[in-house]
C-alpha cells in the first residue's frame, strides 16, 4: 500500500504510459503528489519538457508505489 502524502515530491523512477502525448512520462520526471486514493495509490501533477505539452496544460497522473520515490517530503503540520 501506498505512503504518499499531499505537497510531497516525488521523481519517476520508471517511464510512465501514455498521458496525453506518444511516450508518456519520462523516467526522472518531478512531480508533486496533490491527492491520495483509498488505495494508496498517489495523484501527481508533473513537469514535463514544455515542448511535450499542448496549450500550457498541467500533465497529471495516478501513481502506484513502484512507480516514483520521494524527493522531498511533504511538510508536517503542527497541531495545537
Amino acid at each position: 500500500m501506498g505512503h504518499f502524502e499531499i505537497g510531497e515530491t516525488v521523481i519517476t523512477v520508471r517511464n510512465l504510459g501514455h498521458v496525453r502525448w506518444r511516450s508518456g512520462i519520462p523516467k526522472g520526471t518531478v512531480g508533486i503528489v496533490v491527492g491520495v486514493d483509498w488505495l494508496g495509490d498517489a495523484r501527481v501533477n508533473f513537469t514535463v519538457d514544455e515542448s511535450m505539452l499542448t496549450r500550457g496544460e498541467t500533465v497529471e497522473h495516478i501513481v502506484a508505489d513502484g512507480d516514483v520515490r520521494t524527493l522531498r517530503a511533504a511538510p508536517r503540520r503542527l497541531i495545537g
